[in-house]
């Protein structure tokens, strides 16, 4: 990913500045974490010659709390690494659940919840997130499973 549209989007998600933290890495604080990603220049082979003169590229995308350091000595790296923006920016800042507490929902018709047996069961959000919980309907007990947001609709 481009830099620059990494900065905008990190900027625009979170509301924070982005800063140049070391050499070639760039990142910002948020909430008690330091998000942070190398940059570096992409390379074009023009005639046969490497030209090192294209637009920077960020890779690498990293995240740790602030006080929690690498310690060399004993072989312990702080923090988690992402495979882009989008993961890193969501492990601090989750999006809004799909399904309010109190929803009437309905499980969608696919194979993960035909296998789980929830494909076409009404029930009631009692905890919103991600993974939800659900009340199903005719049922006295509730169920401490949780259930993949994306496998349901509104009924």
């Amino acid at each position: 990913m481009l830099h620059e549209k990494a900065v905008k989007k990190v900027e625009k998600a979170l509301g924070v500045k982005v800063e140049l933290i070391g050499n070639t890495r760039y990142g910002c604080t948020y909430e008690g974490y330091v998000l942070s990603w190398l940059v570096s220049r992409q390379w074009k082979v023009e005639n046969d010659k490497i030209n090192e003169d294209g637009p920077l590229e960020a890779h690498n995308w990293h995240i740790r709390r602030i006080d929690d350091h690498s310690d060399s000595m004993t072989d312990y790296f702080a923090g988690s690494f992402f495979d882009n923006v989008t993961q890193l920016i969501n492990y601090v800042k989750p999006p809004a659940p799909k399904f309010e507490l109190g929803a009437l929902v309905k499980g969608k018709d696919n194979k993960r919840a035909n296998r789980q047996g929830y494909a076409n069961r009404v029930g009631v959000v009692t905890r919103a997130g991600r993974y939800m919980g659900i009340q199903w309907a005719g049922e006295e007990k509730a169920h401490w499973s949780s259930y993949p947001q994306n496998d349901f609709v509104l009924a």
